[in-house]
C-alpha cells in the first residue's frame, strides 16, 4: 500500500471531508465526555485547573472543528499542507485531552479506574472518526494513551500493587497498538475503495466519451449518407434525363439509312447507352432503397407464373450464352410477397447466374414447405470461394473481374437483391463452391388456402412484336429541348406525327383545337409548372385521349400510383422497346375513340 504521506489527492480530500464531518459531529460527545471527566474530579482536584482544563479542551474541540472545514472548502491548499494542518489539530487536541492526567496522581484507585476507561473510549471513537489514517490516529492516541500506560507502569505512589499497575499499563499499550494496526487496515481499505472508484470513473469516462465519440461518428455517417441519398433522389430527374435522350436519339439513328459503317458505330453506341441506363437504375434504385422510400405491397402472388413471365425475359441472355435456362418451378405455387420487388430480385439473380455460368445450365427450382416457400436458382458457373461469399452482396464487388470490364455490370445487382429482400422480410442463402456452380435460395412465406383465393398474378405471355399504324399522332408537353428533338426524332422514324409544347398552358390551348391520338406528358416542368395541370384537365374535358406520365422523378413511394390508379406512367431513361409498347397500347385504347385522329 502506498505510504499515508504519499496518499493521493483524492483520497485526501475524501479523507479530510469525511473528517471534517465526523469532527463535527463529535464534537458534542467529546464536550460530554470532558464534563464527565469534570464531574468525576470535582471537588478531588484543584477546581481552578480542572476548569482551565476543560474550557481550553472544549475551545481546542470547537477549534479544530472550523478550521477542518475552513482546509476543505479552500482549493488554494495543496492536498499535503491541508493533511498537515489536520495533524497538528489533532495533536494539539491530544495533548489538551491529555493534560487532564496532570490530575492522575492526586485521585484514588475509582477515579482512576474511570479516568481510564473514559480515556480508551475517547481513543477507540477517534479510530473510527478518521478512517484510521495513521498520522491523525497517532497524533490523537499517543499522548492520552502513552502518558496514561506509562503513569499505570511507573504507580509512583504504589496505590495498587505493582505487577497489576504494570499489567493495567501492559494492556493499555496493547489497546493503543491494536487501534493503530486497525487503523491502517481501515485506512487501507478506505485508500483502496477511493481509489478504485476513482478508476472506475475514468474508465467510466473514457468509456462515455469514447461512446459519445462513436455515436457522433455514427451520426456524421448516417447524416452523410441521407445527405448522399437526399442528393441523388434531388438529382435523379437531372441524371435520368440526358440517358433518356441518348436512348431516343440511339434508336433513331437505327431507323435511318446508313452504310455498314455507320450502322455499326449506333450499334455500339446503343449497346453502351443500354448499359449506362442499366447501371444508372441500379444506383438510383440502391438510392430510394436506402432511403426507405420504397416500401413493399405485400399480397399473394402466384410464384409459378411470376417465374414463367420472367423466363421469357430471360432467354435471349441465356440463349448468347448458349447455355440452358431451365424452369422447374411446379405450377400454382402462392406466396406472399410484393410482385414486383419479387420480379427485380428473381431477374438480378438469374442474370448474374448467367452472367458467370460459361457452360451448363441456369435452373429455377421450388420446394413447398409446411408454412413456407424455397425458391432456388442454380448455376454450373465458375462458383464462389469462401472467403468472397459474405462480399458478394456488397456494392461493386465482383467475382472474377478484377479489371472492371464495365460490359460485366457494377456489382450492384446482388447489393439491390439483399436490400430488397430484407425490405420483403424474406430469407436468403447463398451455397457455392468454386468451378461447381451456386444456389441462391430465397424462403418465403407461403400462402393459406384463404390467401390463394385472393391472389392475383399476370399470365405470363411472349413478348410482343410493336408495329404502330401510320399516321399515328404523338402530341409531347417537355421542356427540354433534347428530349423534344430525341423523341421527335425517334417517333418520326417510326412513322408518327409528332407535335410539341412546353408548358400546361399552351398545351391545354393547343387541345382546344386539335385530337392527337396520344399523349406523352413531363410532369417536372419549369417555372414551379407541372403535366399533371394538363393530366388533371384532360381526366375531365379529354377522356376520350390516352396519356402517358413520362418523368424522370421517383415513383417508387407509389404516390402518384395512388392518386392517379389509373394513369400510365414510365420512368426515366425508357427505352425505344418500352416506348413502343407504351405506344402499342396506346393504339388499342385511340382504336376505341373514333373521335381521335389519324393523320393522313
Amino acid at each position: 500500500m502506498t505510504p499515508a504521506y504519499q496518499i493521493s489527492d483524492r483520497v485526501s480530500d475524501q479523507l479530510l471531508q469525511i473528517c471534517s464531518r465526523n469532527s463535527a459531529r463529535a464534537a458534542v460527545p467529546l464536550m460530554l465526555a470532558i464534563l464527565l471527566t469534570w464531574l468525576l474530579l470535582n471537588n478531588k482536584v484543584d477546581a481552578r485547573l480542572l476548569q482551565i482544563w476543560a474550557l481550553a479542551s472544549c475551545t481546542v474541540i470547537l477549534v479544530r472543528v472550523a478550521v477542518l472545514r475552513y482546509i476543505c472548502q479552500h482549493t488554494q491548499l495543496s492536498a499535503l499542507r491541508k493533511r498537515k494542518i489536520a495533524v497538528v489539530l489533532t495533536f494539539i487536541l491530544g495533548c489538551t485531552t491529555a493534560c487532564v492526567l496532570f490530575f492522575f496522581q492526586h485521585v484514588g484507585t475509582f477515579e482512576r479506574a474511570m479516568l481510564t476507561a473514559i480515556l480508551l473510549g475517547l481513543c477507540t471513537a477517534s479510530h473510527s472518526t478518521n478512517f484510521g489514517y495513521r498520522p491523525l490516529l497517532l497524533c490523537y492516541i499517543g499522548p492520552l494513551l502513552g502518558t496514561l500506560a506509562l503513569l499505570w507502569i511507573l504507580n509512583l505512589d504504589e496505590l495498587v500493587h505493582t505487577a497489576l499497575a504494570i499489567a493495567v499499563g501492559v494492556s493499555i499499550i496493547i489497546v493503543g497498538l491494536t487501534l493503530l494496526m486497525n487503523g491502517k487496515f481501515m485506512f487501507d481499505a478506505f485508500a483502496l475503495s477511493i481509489e478504485s472508484s476513482q478508476k472506475l470513473e475514468e474508465q467510466s469516462q473514457h468509456l462515455s466519451d469514447a461512446l459519445q465519440i462513436a455515436e457522433q461518428a455514427q451520426s456524421d455517417a448516417e447524416a452523410s449518407s441521407q445527405s448522399k441519398t437526399r442528393f441523388i433522389a434531388a438529382a435523379s430527374h437531372d441524371l435520368r434525363q440526358p440517358v433518356h435522350v441518348l436512348n431516343l436519339f440511339g434508336a433513331a439513328l437505327k431507323h435511318s439509312d446508313l452504310d455498314a459503317k455507320s450502322r455499326d458505330i449506333v450499334d455500339n453506341m446503343n449497346i453502351a447507352v443500354t448499359s449506362l441506363s442499366s447501371q444508372l437504375n441500379a444506383l438510383l434504385d440502391i438510392s430510394e432503397l436506402d432511403s426507405g422510400s420504397i416500401k413493399p405491397s405485400i399480397r399473394s402472388v402466384d410464384l409459378s407464373l411470376l417465374v414463367a413471365t420472367l423466363m421469357l425475359e430471360m432467354e435471349k441472355l441465356a440463349e448468347d450464352k448458349k447455355i440452358k435456362l431451365i424452369n422447374d418451378v411446379p405450377e400454382s405455387i402462392f406466396v406472399r410477397t410484393d410482385p414486383t420487388m419479387m420480379s427485380q430480385i428473381i431477374r438480378n439473380l438469374c442474370g448474374n447466374a448467367i452472367k458467370y455460368t460459361d457452360t451448363g445450365h441456369v435452373r429455377l427450382c421450388a420446394t413447398l414447405l409446411q408454412d413456407s416457400v424455397t425458391l432456388s436458382i442454380v448455376d454450373t458457373g465458375i462458383g464462389i470461394d469462401d472467403c468472397d461469399s459474405d462480399k458478394v452482396f456488397e456494392e461493386f464487388y465482383q467475382i472474377a473481374n478484377a479489371g472492371r470490364d464495365k460490359g460485366r455490370g457494377m456489382g450492384l445487382g446482388l447489393s439491390i437483391v439483399e436490400r430488397l429482400v430484407k425490405n420483403l422480410q424474406h430469407k436468403l442463402t447463398l451455397q457455392s463452391k468454386v468451378g461447381k456452380g451456386t444456389e441462391v435460395t430465397i424462403t418465403l412465406q407461403r400462402c393459406t388456402n384463404e390467401q390463394v383465393s385472393r391472389a392475383r398474378t399476370p399470365l405470363a405471355t411472349e413478348p410482343a412484336v410493336v408495329t404502330l399504324p401510320d399516321g399515328f399522332w404523338v402530341h409531347l408537353l417537355d421542356d427540354e429541348q433534347a428530349v423534344q428533338q430525341s423523341v421527335s426524332a425517334y417517333l418520326t422514324a417510326v412513322g408518327c406525327k409528332v407535335t410539341i409544347t412546353e408548358t400546361s398552358k399552351a398545351t391545354l390551348e393547343f387541345l382546344t383545337h386539335n385530337q392527337p391520338s396520344a399523349m406523352l406528358i413531363d410532369l417536372r416542368l419549369q417555372d414551379n409548372d407541372s403535366g399533371l395541370t394538363v393530366v388533371d384537365s384532360m381526366s375531365l374535358h379529354h377522356t376520350h385521349i390516352p396519356i402517358a406520365l413520362i418523368t424522370g422523378e421517383s415513383l417508387s413511394d407509389g404516390r402518384l400510383a395512388t392518386r392517379y390508379p389509373d394513369l400510365l406512367m414510365l420512368q426515366k431513361p425508357v427505352s425505344n422497346d418500352a416506348l413502343m409498347e407504351l405506344l402499342d397500347y396506346m393504339v388499342m385504347e385511340s382504336m376505341q375513340s373514333p373521335e381521335l385522329n389519324l393523320i393522313d
